[in-house]
């Protein structure tokens, strides 16, 4: 900012200096709420409502098996992106939670999806629909279900590993689902 060039009157040079050094920065007509700026509020510790309902960040049971739900519907998109999309975000919800009772109602659309992309995918899309044919399993324990869902995928899997033109992730990841699984 240029200096600003006085003429005449005004203070002298060495008494401004002790003028503003006395007074006060701000009054307390500015440290009122009406002159604070919108955002400087939320970061003042008054601000915060303590008497209101605690916010949980983690999903409730319903939201996510309301996200499973549609994300079972999706494994039956035309889209090889999306289906794999799909059954990766399902990979990730029965790694972090156990879903038992979801899963055994869900149990047949489940396997009949992950057979479906079996067939139809290749190279990724086995690969996600091998690991979420693993972790159903687990999912539903050393059981009945368990066995009918392995019964099921077991020939295709097999076919996979055999299959000489398949992608060598997709035969990795089916012999380790293979082997974590069978009875």
């Amino acid at each position: 900012m240029p200096k600003s060039k006085r003429r005449g009157g005004g203070t002298p040079r060495g008494t401004s200096g002790a003028q503003h050094r006395n007074m006060q920065p701000f009054s307390d007509e500015d440290a009122s709420v009406e002159t604070m700026s919108h955002c400087s509020g939320f970061s003042d510790p008054a601000s915060f409502n303590e008497d209101g309902p605690e916010i949980d960040d983690e999903p409730t049971q319903e939201d996510l098996e309301c996200k499973l739900k549609g994300f079972i519907d999706l494994t039956l998109d035309k889209s090889t992106k999306m289906r794999q999309f799909v059954l990766d975000g399902l990979k990730s919800a029965l790694t972090s939670k156990m879903l038992y009772e979801f899963i055994l109602e869900r149990r047949i659309t489940l396997t009949d999806s992950i057979e479906r992309c079996i067939k139809k995918g290749k190279g990724d899309e086995q690969c996600a629909a091998a690991g979420l044919a693993c972790l159903l399993c687990i999912q539903l324990g050393s059981g009945i279900e368990s066995e009918e869902v392995f019964k099921t995928l077991a020939p295709l899997l097999k076919k996979i590993l055999c299959d000489v033109s398949a992608s060598m992730k997709a035969r990795q990841a089916v012999s380790i689902s293979m082997l974590v699984v069978i009875p």
